[in-house]
């Protein structure tokens, strides 16, 4: 149902600009090409960069990479990428332990309730201190190294749950 509202959404921005009411239930208060989950803000950035230079990006655009507090809003979050991106390719969210070897937190400060990782991570292999989503078969977290290059999501910033 979320996908079908979603892929709706997208069409009638692209259809009418005339009857954005209906539009509008997808943006919220949500700017141009920023769709509304659970009262936050979201946007798919398809322009590769590190994980570093992503999270500048979100910040210009007064949001971070996404915090993801729930599987409700993984799965959100999931069916944002595959819209943008059909192969639901590697993108970078949040989550990094740059500042503390183990311990992760979200960018936008919150403290991290809810992790969606892939079987045997995170592992820290070679120095492994940002989270990429869409990783593996399974298509979950992964830690990687924070210069490689993904597409990202940015996020409103939220009330930490």
């Amino acid at each position: 149902m979320l996908l079908f509202l979603f892929l709706l959404g997208l069409a009638l921005g692209a259809v009418s600009p005339s009857d954005d009411r209906q539009v509008r239930l997808l943006r919220g208060n949500c700017p141009m090409f920023w769709f509304n989950f659970n009262g936050r803000c979201f946007k798919y950035v398809a322009t590769r960069m590190t994980w570093a230079d992503a999270e500048l990006h979100c910040v210009s655009e007064g949001a971070n990479l996404v915090s993801i507090h729930s599987l409700e809003e993984q799965k959100f979050v999931k069916t944002l990428i595959k819209n943008f991106d059909h192969a639901e390719g590697r993108t970078w969210v949040g989550l990094s332990d740059i500042h503390k070897e183990g311990k992760w937190m979200w960018s936008d400060g919150c403290a991290v309730k809810f992790v969606f990782w892939s079987a045997g991570e995170p592992n820290n292999q070679g120095g492994e201190n940002c989270v990429e989503n869409n990783f593996g078969t399974h298509l979950k977290w992964n830690d990687v190294r924070c210069a490689s290059v993904f597409p990202s999501v940015c996020a409103s910033r939220v009330t930490c749950p």
